[in-house]
């Protein structure tokens, strides 16, 4: 079977009417938005918050307190479905369409970034890049959760990256631009977040093919 080859913004654009029926009815993922509103309720219903990668807010509707929301989504369609959404009367949210690699953050700002299944696209270098500049923007004591797609084995994550980088060489387009996926093994995932300075990093749960991590700056 021929992969199928969409620009990142191109698919996301085209799948966001159906994405929230997509994620719950077809992944039934209902069970790992509960765990994010729970996540809320532990981090003592944080204030100001950045999510990366929001699609249609799926996360953001699970915000039920007083809160600033930072959305930030690469696909103008995923946005507009977000802004049509009722969310909690006391959310204050600003939507951002850009690439959050590119898009500035304000340092020692948030009390929590949040990102939920966007970050597997990327390779270790680009992560890299993105975890330090998360800790950047984050206040003192403050929270990066990030609930995403982990692969099994080290083995799996390098043949993953191989296959990927030989793709966009012959794309010869820049890594993270194509919808192809290429997540990382979990403890490849706890090392990175170690590396830049995280501290109590810990794997609040994990399903088949997922976890949810959570780090303090």
């Amino acid at each position: 079977m021929m992969f199928k080859v969409e620009n990142m913004d191109a698919h996301f654009n085209k799948c966001a009417s159906d994405y929230d029926r997509n994620f719950y009815e077809d992944l039934g993922m209902g069970e790992f938005y509960d765990e994010i509103e729970n996540q809320f309720n532990l981090c003592g219903e944080p204030k100001n918050i950045l999510v990366l990668g929001c699609g249609t807010g799926l996360e953001i509707e699970r915000i039920k307190y007083s809160a600033n929301v930072s959305a930030i989504d690469i696909s103008p369609g995923m946005l507009e479905q977000l802004q049509k959404k009722d969310l909690h009367p006391e959310v204050t949210l600003n939507t951002i369409c850009g690439s959050y690699f590119d898009v500035p953050f304000a340092e020692n700002s948030f009390d929590l970034v949040l990102s939920t299944y966007s970050l597997h696209h990327f390779n270790i270098e680009q992560k890299t890049t993105l975890y330090k500049k998360i800790y950047d923007c984050l206040k003192t004591g403050a929270y990066f959760i990030n609930g995403d797609t982990v692969c099994k084995d080290k083995d799996t994550e390098t043949n993953l990256l191989r296959n990927a980088e030989e793709l966009y060489k012959k794309q010869q387009v820049p890594f993270g631009t194509i919808h192809i996926d290429v997540p990382l093994a979990l403890d490849t995932e706890l090392t990175l977040l170690s590396d830049i300075g995280f501290s109590n990093i810990s794997v609040e749960k994990r399903w088949t093919r997922a976890s949810l991590i959570k780090a303090v700056k």
